[in-house]
């Protein structure tokens, strides 16, 4: 999951039903990650309902820390209301709040508000989710910093990357790498190096609330004229890029699309 630097704060008023503003949550989830965002719904009594955790699929931290049912202070501009026969999105700068008003008098009290549609669908709540795709999602479309690839060499580099990606695999919607085929690979960078390489270790932590593998695998190796221990090598996967450390530091850095 990527992360975003974002302040946003989204009201919601009398929800027709806890799964809409469950919806809302689920989708503010997605889009932002675990910080950046509040959700204040109004109008479903004092206390969280667990139901909402429930339809939300949120974990219970992240609703906890990111939603509550009071509104506590009035939310900072610039702030949008989401209707349908508003302006259109597309044509503004992204709001510090967005309030979805299902009855419609809670909004009129926000002058200084402007009325922002996406799509202009008829649902309010789907309208809403159009807004955060249009402001939060589109335009912060991720891309890879490839700025930071490093190879000290490029023929090695462009091998690695190739049979990097032969390495991918999809371990519960989360991408990883095949400890044994990139162990055979680096294996074969290093012969050339006069190294012989011999896989040790290697552990997956996935970070489920917060979206993140880390991986990390680790080879010894030796020299081939004498087998004499030549250092570790450690390669280190974070969901974006593939660090592959030998005794002499950084060696290569494959960016992964």
């Amino acid at each position: 999951m990527v992360e975003y630097n974002t302040d946003l704060h989204v009201v919601v008023t009398t929800p027709p039903s806890l799964f809409d503003a469950a919806v809302l949550a689920r989708t503010l989830y997605t889009a932002l990650g675990t910080r950046g965002w509040r959700l204040t719904i109004i109008g479903i009594g004092r206390k969280l309902p667990m139901k909402l955790i429930s339809e939300s699929r949120l974990p219970v931290s992240v609703a906890k820390a990111n939603i509550s049912t009071e509104l506590d202070s009035e939310p900072a501009g610039p702030v949008y209301i989401a209707d349908s026969r508003g302006e259109p999105a597309w044509r503004l700068d992204p709001p510090r709040a967005i309030i979805i008003d299902y009855g419609g008098a809670f909004a009129s009290g926000f002058r200084d508000a402007r009325r922002v549609r996406g799509l202009g669908v008829p649902s309010l709540t789907y309208e809403a989710i159009t807004l955060i795709y249009e402001f939060f999602i589109r335009r912060n479309n991720w891309r890879p910093d490839y700025s930071k690839a490093f190879s000290r060499d490029v023929r090695s580099g462009l091998y690695l990357a190739r049979k990097i990606l032969e390495a991918v695999q999809v371990l519960d919607n989360y991408v990883v790498l095949e400890p044994s085929v990139l162990a055979f690979t680096i294996r074969r960078v290093y012969m050339n190096k006069g190294l012989v390489i011999d896989p040790i270790k290697a552990n997956i932590e996935i970070d489920v609330v917060e979206g993140r593998v880390h991986q990390r695998i680790v080879l010894k190796a030796y020299s081939m004229r004498s087998l004499r221990d030549a250092g570790d090598i450690e390669v280190v996967f974070d969901g974006e890029t593939v660090d592959i450390h030998d005794k002499d530091g950084l060696a290569y850095r494959i960016v992964i699309d």
